[in-house]
């Protein structure tokens, strides 16, 4: 795989779980909003980012070719996503531990239901295009 096939491998589906994340803040704006003020809309904006990053991060490392398995690709990618989050949510608890779940915690976890479905369905896109591919090239 050429640089400009990686890096449009990584772009595309970046795009995708931005663009997902996006809309998930879009919708989630308002409930935020009236829940807990222009704070409940800040805490839900760094809720979508804690989640965002981590899933740039996977969709980065399911291009790379240095797993010996898939298993090992997921194990390292769901520890990315787990550490980023929980170390956010600790970080948050920690110095607000008056908050509640509408506060931080639930929008943490509903974005990274959001993102996490988007990468699985990203990298479930990915891995049946590469099968195919792979097919094609043994001529079956």
């Amino acid at each position: 795989m050429t640089d400009k096939q990686q890096q449009q491998g990584v772009l595309k589906p970046a795009i995708y779980l931005t663009f997902a994340i996006a809309m998930g803040w879009v919708v989630s704006f308002w409930p935020a909003r009236a829940l807990s003020g222009q704070d409940g809309v800040w805490w839900m904006s760094i809720a979508a980012i804690c989640c965002l990053v981590p899933g740039w991060i996977v969709v980065f490392l399911a291009t790379l070719d240095i797993f010996p398995n898939d298993l090992g690709a997921m194990l390292v990618q769901m520890s990315v996503r787990l550490a980023v989050v929980g170390g956010a949510f600790v970080v948050v608890k920690r110095r607000h531990p008056e908050f509640g779940p509408g506060d931080f915690a639930g929008w943490l976890v509903g974005f990274y239901l959001l993102a996490l479905f988007v990468e699985v369905w990203l990298l479930r896109k990915q891995t049946s295009t590469q099968s195919s591919r792979a097919s094609i090239g043994k001529g079956e």
